[in-house]
């Protein structure tokens, strides 16, 4: 039986999913995507060790609680090299019309894609998944892939209107990357319910559209 607990917070105007993985046994964590008024999960990790603020992507919503996870618990913060940057920079990271606009420090680890985390008894893999922003990157723990904004209940991340979207390469990303994976696979999405792989296969048909009028 695994010793994770997964929690998961709806933070924000946008709705956006924050995730903590728990080891039970060591009573350490995970964040996954930190987003606005973060206050929730400050309290629910105030008595846990946070090793590891994993990043799907930089866009606002699910960053804008980063500074003060990291402040508060010095987790270690892991985002793809394309989107390092995109941290200290509200043009990109889309805060920059908003009262406060986001500046984060330059992350901890700068992923590539396909590097693997040890984490206690568990392994962290980064697939990088690019569409809905260039460094997309969806974390595979276990049974759990924390999918961010590159596949959602039935339907996937959004191309237009956002820096870089590009819709044939969000597609590739689902079918050549996520749709290889076990059906039984839980997807932990960025925004909306808890889904799978199976059922993202047969009923999800975004990946399949050829174009989108507005892209």
């Amino acid at each position: 039986m695994s010793s994770l607990k997964v929690k998961c917070f709806t933070l924000g105007q946008l709705k956006t999913n924050c995730f903590v993985i728990t080891d039970k046994i060591n009573n350490n964590c995970v964040v996954i995507d930190p987003g606005e008024d973060p206050e929730p999960v400050l309290r629910y990790i105030k008595d846990k060790t946070v090793d590891y603020i994993l990043l799907t992507h930089s866009h606002h919503d699910h960053i804008a609680g980063l500074n003060e996870i990291r402040k508060m618990t010095g987790g270690l913060v892991a985002i793809h090299h394309e989107e390092a940057q995109w941290l200290l920079e509200p043009n990109l990271n889309l805060s920059y019309q908003s009262k406060n606009p986001i500046v984060c420090n330059w992350p901890d680890i700068v992923l590539y894609g396909g590097e693997v985390i040890k984490w206690n008894n568990h392994l962290i893999k980064s697939i990088h998944t690019p569409g809905h922003s260039p460094g997309g990157t969806c974390y595979l723990i276990e049974q759990y892939l924390f999918s961010g904004d590159t596949l959602m209940e039935g339907v996937i991340g959004i191309t237009y209107g956002v820096p870089y979207g590009n819709r044939e390469k969000l597609k590739q990303s689902i079918r050549n990357k996520l749709f290889t994976l076990e059906d039984g696979i839980k997807v932990m999405p960025g925004h909306g319910n808890l889904t799978s792989i199976g059922m993202e296969k047969r009923y999800n048909l975004l990946p399949n559209v050829k174009s989108f009028s507005r892209d």
